[in-house]
């Protein structure tokens, strides 16, 4: 009996730590797809000099910067290279934006 309960608390433990890890993987994930979606909208707009918008969810926890020629996301930087224009935008916390991306005097402008 006291065996059972030793095995059915540990398989409790198991299934908690389990949970917790793969949400914070989660988070994550959906932080460098996001991070990907901006950089994907960036290089385009450096392509074609034309604006795009578009729709990403930043996981709690995190933030989205942009400076030094770069997209950063808590670690995540792209691209690792830079782009070759100054790019320019607000600091944005957890929650889902429309992000407007356009060249702008020299620089990729982004605004919410």
């Amino acid at each position: 009996m006291l065996a059972s309960v030793i095995f059915a608390s540990l398989t409790v433990l198991t299934f908690a730590m389990a949970y917790k890890y793969a949400g914070a993987l989660a988070r994550v994930r959906d932080a460098r797809e996001a991070a990907l979606e901006v950089d994907a909208a960036v290089r385009a707009v450096i392509a074609t000099g034309d604006q795009r918008k578009v729709n990403v969810r930043i996981p709690e926890g995190y933030v989205l910067s942009f400076g030094d020629n770069r997209i950063t996301i808590d670690g995540i930087t792209l691209p690792e290279d830079g782009y070759p224009l100054p790019i320019v935008g607000p600091e944005l916390g957890s929650g889902t934006y429309v992000l407007t991306i356009s060249f702008e005097n020299g620089a990729i402008l982004v605004s919410t």
